[in-house]
């Protein structure tokens, strides 16, 4: 038993010290933009499940699944939790852990296939503690549980590729469903694996071997991907098909009218340059495992080039084709269609987990040779790197640039998107609680949304103290410069969180008052 423990220790140990530090702080982390939505989503799914209410069927659907969500209200509800403070706490809390579970199965992939436990450990650091993944996996509740659920689908469709067991592809099916139950763009990873699968067929037939078994195997994927997709997505109770095609156009389709800043212009979201998304990943994503991914994708290209048929047949190297259409496709999908993008390139994130993959794979050449003691040291110098990051700018790991953009002072803040959710805010009424004792505080900012959600998670007693106000009677005037990048002139600096030399947040005194006044 011992022995066979023994490969994945250093991801058990890894997987404990990540929830460890994340049971010391998931309280600093404010409430994303998104999350309140998210919630009263899953709250219309699951009224129509357990109490008949069919206003889910009434309003107009953003069309996103409700998986995750339904799961984070069944733990809510499981735990009888009332009040905001304890409900996005816990969402937090449960999505993070959930995420770092995808980061130790991530491990195991890695250790099947390259048999190398310092590459499956360095698997677990890149996937869990890339800085803006690891600030969303407490805040994001789709983005992130997404690319978890497309990470632990190729968990298991190497397993099934390695072992041909239908029930494999059985719980292949059912996984990768559940994953498309959260984001319907998990149709496109179910539809390669479904082609791969074909081709086990055609390849059978060719070989004048019995179809029966990958015939089985297709109809167990396919019976599995359906059902689970079905049971977790209520939307589709009422009519399957019609609604699941009615959610894939209207989100193929989507639109939002407000503008992003970029490369110090501030674009349409309808209009934006085929470089916004490759600008994004360029220059948020850690220099090293960025190169490393890039010559992992070339290295791939060259040996399918070399050898093709390897890919194509069910063999090891056939999960690095999966891994190479992950990326390239999604990708290129939304340059080609010009779908809507903002935010960074959150709405990608899943595009990140078979990168990583890709650049083990480059990785893992250079440990086979006499420089295997150098890449070692330069990856440790990488994680160091990221590391200080991370420790300095706690819990601001969402607004983390490379070294391919300048830390000029103020640069980045006025020329890209940083704190865009205002998970800052949390912080910034935390202070003004505590360094104004009154007990009635009057407060605004360039958008009360910021406001509303993240005074949701401060203490009860704290939130009757603070009032939303128009600016002519606000005390303090709290901005995240969304929206409006440039400095407030002549404006009376009360508080201050900088990043990278960039300020993310201020908050400015509107007037002057006397805090002993009762």
């Amino acid at each position: 038993m011992k022995e066979k423990l023994s490969p994945y220790l250093p991801g058990i140990i890894l997987f404990v010290l990540a929830v460890v530090i994340a049971l010391l702080t998931y309280q600093d982390y404010g409430v994303g933009w998104d999350e309140q939505d998210q919630r009263a989503d899953g709250l219309l799914s699951f009224n129509y499940m357990f109490h008949g209410n069919h206003d889910l069927f009434k309003k107009e659907t953003d069309n996103h699944g409700v998986g995750f969500e339904l799961f984070l209200l069944f733990v809510e509800k499981g735990l009888r939790l009332k009040d905001t403070r304890d409900i996005y706490l816990n969402r937090h809390i449960v999505t993070h852990v959930f995420f770092l579970l995808s980061c130790l199965a991530g491990y195991v992939l890695v250790l099947k296939l390259f048999n190398n436990k310092f590459l499956a450990s360095l698997s677990f650091i890149i996937l869990a503690f890339t800085p803006r993944f690891y600030a969303h996996s407490f805040i994001n509740s789709k983005d992130i549980p997404f690319s978890c659920m497309i990470l632990l689908t190729l968990v298991v469709c190497r397993a099934a590729f390695d072992k041909n067991r239908s029930w494999l592809y059985l719980l292949t099916g059912l996984i990768c469903g559940y994953a498309t139950s959260i984001r319907i763009m998990g149709v496109m990873l179910g539809g390669f694996l479904f082609l791969f699968l074909c081709m086990d067929l055609l390849t059978a037939l060719k070989n004048k071997e019995k179809p029966a078994k990958p015939i089985l195997n297709i109809l167990l994927y396919s019976l599995g991907f359906c059902f689970i997709l079905f049971i977790s997505w209520p939307y589709l109770w009422t009519s399957p098909i019609h609604n699941f095609i009615e959610s894939f156009t209207a989100l193929s389709r989507y639109k939002w009218g407000a503008t992003t800043l970029i490369n110090g212009k501030m674009e349409e979201a309808q209009k934006l340059p085929w470089t916004y998304f490759p600008t994004w990943f360029l220059i948020t994503t850690p220099v090293l495992w960025l190169t490393a991914g890039f010559a992992g994708i070339g290295l791939i290209i060259y040996n399918i080039f070399k050898k093709p048929i390897e890919f194509l047949k069910n063999t090891p190297e056939r999960n690095f084709l999966l891994y190479l259409l992950c990326f390239i496709i999604p990708i290129m999908s939304v340059i080609l269609l010009h779908s809507v993008m903002y935010d960074d390139w959150r709405h990608l994130f899943f595009v990140y987990p078979p990168f990583v993959l890709m650049g083990l794979y480059f990785i893992n050449k250079f440990l086979q040779n006499k420089y295997r003691m150098v890449v070692q040291g330069i990856c440790a110098l990488q994680v160091l790197a990221v590391s200080y990051f991370m420790v300095k700018n706690h819990p601001f790991h969402q607004v983390y640039f490379n070294e391919l953009v300048s830390h000029e002072d103020e640069y980045l803040r006025k020329n890209y998107e940083m704190d865009y959710w205002g998970c800052s805010f949390k912080q910034a009424l935390e202070h003004i609680l505590e360094a104004d004792p009154r007990p009635h505080i009057n407060v605004c900012s360039n958008l009360s949304a910021y406001f509303e959600k993240n005074i949701l998670i401060l203490r009860e007693e704290d939130r009757s103290r603070l009032t939303f106000t128009p600016p002519e009677k606000a005390d303090y005037f709290i901005t995240n410069y969304r929206g409006h990048p440039d400095d407030y002139p002549g404006a009376n600096v009360e508080y201050t969180i900088t990043v990278l030399n960039s300020s993310i947040l201020q908050i400015f005194r509107m007037k002057k008052f006397d805090f002993r006044a009762p």
